[in-house]
């Protein structure tokens, strides 16, 4: 393992310093590029600011910046392991966990919300969020599981008007 970070950064050094060029004094402009160098002068009478010569670039400056982007990688690495993902903001716990979710449109949901081995059907509105029903913890049955306990809740086989659903939503226990 210290043979190949060894190896590793002996390769990034040598193509730091490979990227750097020689130090040869750069050849005289020619009378074209002299030109374009020169100010420009506008309509307007004013002179555009001279540009100021860049510097060439820097294979140190390269490698430093390589370093520091693989120190702050590997730093972000660590504290995820070290933290996990759960103890990162949003990341989530292991106690609460959201089973399913229906969107009924306009900004309306049903969910099957798990908490501490408990299983609850609660409706989620823009006003607030409503308990609808405790759902049976032996309930798990299949994937249609959510489709049996919603239509055991609400009529599915006609049309709810929005007011109605907020009546419904607004009860808290789903009409039971």
């Amino acid at each position: 393992m210290l043979r190949r970070i060894v190896l590793s950064f002996g390769l990034l050094l040598g193509l730091g310093l490979g990227a750097q060029g020689t130090d040869r004094p750069a050849p005289p402009p020619t009378p074209a590029e002299k030109e374009l160098q020169a100010p420009l002068t506008l309509e307007d009478g004013k002179p555009t600011p001279g540009q100021a010569p860049e510097s060439a670039p820097s294979g140190l400056r390269a490698f430093g910046s390589l370093v520091l982007v693989l120190g702050l990688a590997g730093g972000s690495l660590w504290a995820l392991r070290k933290y996990g993902r759960g103890r990162l903001p949003g990341g989530g716990g292991g106690k609460l966990r959201v089973e399913e979710t229906l969107a009924l449109g306009d900004r309306r949901f049903v969910s099957i919300l798990e908490a501490e081995g408990e299983r609850f059907l609660i409706g989620l509105t823009p006003q607030g969020i409503s308990l609808i029903s405790r759902l049976d913890p032996g309930d798990r049955g299949e994937p249609d599981s959510f489709d049996e306990a919603l239509s055991r809740q609400v009529d599915l086989g006609r049309p709810v008007p929005v007011k109605e659903m907020e009546a419904l939503l607004k009860q808290g226990g789903g009409g039971q």
